[in-house]
């Protein structure tokens, strides 16, 4: 389940699985008190929600996480109103984006000029690499935020901060060449920063983790000397980027790199004076470690020493009766479309096939079908701030491939909100063209 699983362990897992199971909707015995018991509800509707359930404590936060399930359509429509209503209401303007630096820097160029060009560049690689990213509902939410931002004071204008590792070598390969100035840079930077540019353009073979640690460390020695020639921007942008290619030979867990970056762009970037929000895949904004102890990038957050580290909110999307749009390749053949490079599939809800979280079957009694309801988990009296959260997966779903919470911290403890997305349709892919994209 797309919760559960990284998408590069689910297709190995699925094929492992899919002939033995049967669906994960074996009863167990329900506590005395269900999780979700006493638990405040929203209707979310329109295409500007008042977010009546969002408390002032909710807006004295620093950061804000919406967790979402690539591949459904939904969550984008909510990811734009929830920035919006941040904007408004806590004057939100830097999106934490699940994207590279090199992304985020184009994704900037965009809405600075409305280039679509530019935006085009930006998918490039999840257009080619049939990524989920690679929609046209993404797409067009990036439009949506140039059309705002159109209507704000420059004071409030979103702009884009990423901290993934790169995504778009040959991107990455432009974005340096941005950087420089248009003085020659001191040697010898300047020789490897134009070994690195032809690497990255995949023209020359050469270790560019290799290459990424030693220009790096020529970058602080001196560094007064290259932040003169660079600027001091440039030169803090230009050492992430090396720090990310030497992270590819430094056997980094994807959660540590994020939050090694975040904690980077927060000091560079002079963070701790923003207000930061961010639409993530729904595992990194879990706010606690689960089972095995494994933290995930809110939690590794919540446990830093960084100044906002007590002021990190989760909103955290659960699925049901929903579609995705999904890689075929990355799918057990009964699942796939023929001869179609992506499948849209219902497999990947919270009430199975593959996972059933208990107490959904109570909230969708709550709820209408077809609708967006938020549940406030950390209200006084509510239950989630004593029951944890409890899965469970389909037999033959191998142990190793199952995320587990943890049975002793509740459900509150990992997120603040819970949004529950029924009947979404999947989202569309984003056509490898050069012309404008058509909304279907």
């Amino acid at each position: 389940m797309k919760l559960m699983l990284p998408l590069c362990q689910l297709a190995t897992a699925l094929l492992l699985w899919l002939p033995f199971a049967s669906p994960a909707q074996t009863p167990a015995p329900a506590p005395a008190e269900t999780v979700f018991a006493g638990v405040p509800q929203e209707n979310i509707v329109g295409e500007a929600p008042d977010f009546k359930l969002f408390d002032q404590k909710f807006y004295d936060n620093q950061l804000f996480f919406l967790g979402e399930s690539h591949g459904v359509q939904r969550p984008q429509e909510l990811d734009f109103a929830l920035l919006k209503h941040l904007n408004q209401r806590a004057g939100v303007r830097t999106y934490l984006a699940e994207v590279d630096a090199p992304k985020a820097y184009y994704l900037n160029e965009y809405l600075r000029t409305g280039q679509d060009s530019t935006l085009r560049r930006v998918f490039r690689s999840w257009v080619a690499g049939r990524a989920q990213w690679g929609n046209q509902d993404f797409y067009h939410k990036i439009q949506r935020i140039r059309a705002l931002n159109q209507t704000l004071p420059a004071a409030r204008r979103i702009r884009f901060v990423g901290i993934d590792g790169l995504q778009d070598l040959p991107l990455a390969a432009d974005y340096v060449r941005a950087l420089l100035p248009r003085q020659p840079v001191p040697a010898p930077l300047r020789g490897q920063l134009d070994s690195a540019m032809t690497l990255l353009r995949g023209t020359a073979t050469g270790s560019l983790a290799a290459l990424g640690a030693r220009t790096a460390q020529e970058l602080e020695r001196p560094a007064a000397r290259y932040q003169q020639a660079l600027g001091a921007d440039n030169y803090a942008n230009l050492a992430l980027l090396l720090r990310n290619l030497a992270y590819a030979g430094q056997g980094l867990s994807r959660e540590a790199m994020l939050f090694a970056n975040f904690e980077t762009v927060y000091r560079t970037k002079r963070l701790d004076r923003e207000k930061l929000y961010g639409m993530w895949g729904l595992a990194h904004v879990l706010q606690s470690p689960v089972q095995g102890n494994f933290t995930m990038l809110a939690a590794r957050i919540r446990q830093s020493t960084l100044p906002l580290h007590h002021k990190v909110a989760s909103v955290l999307c659960v699925f049901s009766g929903c579609q995705m749009l999904y890689p075929s390749a990355g799918l057990p053949a009964p699942w796939q479309t023929p001869s179609q490079p992506y499948s849209i599939t219902d497999k990947f809800n919270h009430d199975g096939p593959l996972v059933v979280l208990e107490g959904l079957a109570e909230l969708k009694q709550r709820t209408a079908p077809g609708s967006s309801t938020l549940f406030r988990l950390d209200a006084p009296g509510a239950a989630s701030l004593r029951q944890p959260i409890r899965l469970r997966y389909a037999p033959g779903m191998p142990a190793d491939q199952q995320l587990q919470f943890q049975p002793q911290v509740p459900a509150a403890a990992y997120a603040q909100y819970l949004l529950l997305v029924r009947d979404s349709g999947p989202v569309q892919p984003l056509r490898p063209a050069t012309g404008p994209v058509g909304r279907r």
